[in-house]
């Protein structure tokens, strides 16, 4: 069991992040080629399946996400599945990470700069500045605090994290990001943050 997760936290790359005991310094690099099953690649390359006719779904590049629903910063329910045919960026933060922090304040930028292009960013909160699951109120202030109107913030939870990848996503620092492409496929994830990889990523996905 240890060996699978170790192999699966592998699939995403690292970049400087914030995790509850450590600050990330060095990057670390490694292979990124998405590997299609056939079907896919007919996904991808010709066949365009809606969310409810996929018959398996897991948080691992290759593959279609789960979905998943959480309140946004204007009480509204956000649902991954309603978005697809959109680039997404999905930004699990906490409210105490200080890389977190630092990149919040862009958040708003990149969605006005790509968001005319079908991209959205979703940042999902899984905890508050106390390390508990963070409140509506949490939300909202995070939001006004930094200017995110338009990309929805979320109230997540710790539901979201499966460090085998098979009911929630890989998470092992703060932030993780993960790139689905317009078919509704995992394109490839980042643990903490690299402005330049994620912003290529979207750049050709787009």
């Amino acid at each position: 069991m240890k060996i699978t997760k170790m192999l699966t936290a592998l699939l995403f790359i690292v970049a400087a992040g914030c995790n509850p005991k450590l600050e990330i310094e060095d990057d670390q690099d490694f292979d990124t080629t998405v590997t299609e099953t056939d079907a896919q690649a007919s996904d991808i390359h010709g066949g365009s399946p809606v969310p409810e006719d996929w018959d398996s779904c897991n948080a691992m590049p290759g593959n279609h996400p789960c979905n998943f629903s959480f309140e946004d910063q204007y009480g509204d329910t956000f649902e991954l599945y309603d978005n697809y045919g959109k680039v997404i960026v999905l930004d699990f933060s906490t409210m105490w990470c200080s890389v977190c922090q630092n990149l919040a304040p862009d958040i708003q930028a990149y969605q006005d700069t790509y968001g005319p292009r079908g991209f959205l960013w979703v940042t999902v909160l899984v905890d508050n500045s106390s390390g508990e699951p963070p409140t509506a109120d949490d939300i909202q202030d995070w939001s006004t605090m930094f200017g995110i109107e338009t990309s929805p913030v979320l109230v997540g939870d710790r539901s979201i994290v499966d460090l085998t990848g098979t009911t929630g996503y890989p998470i092992s620092s703060w932030p993780t990001m993960v790139v689905i492409d317009k078919e509704m496929v995992i394109y490839n994830g980042l643990h903490g943050w690299n402005e330049t990889t994620i912003l290529s990523w979207i750049e050709g996905l787009l």
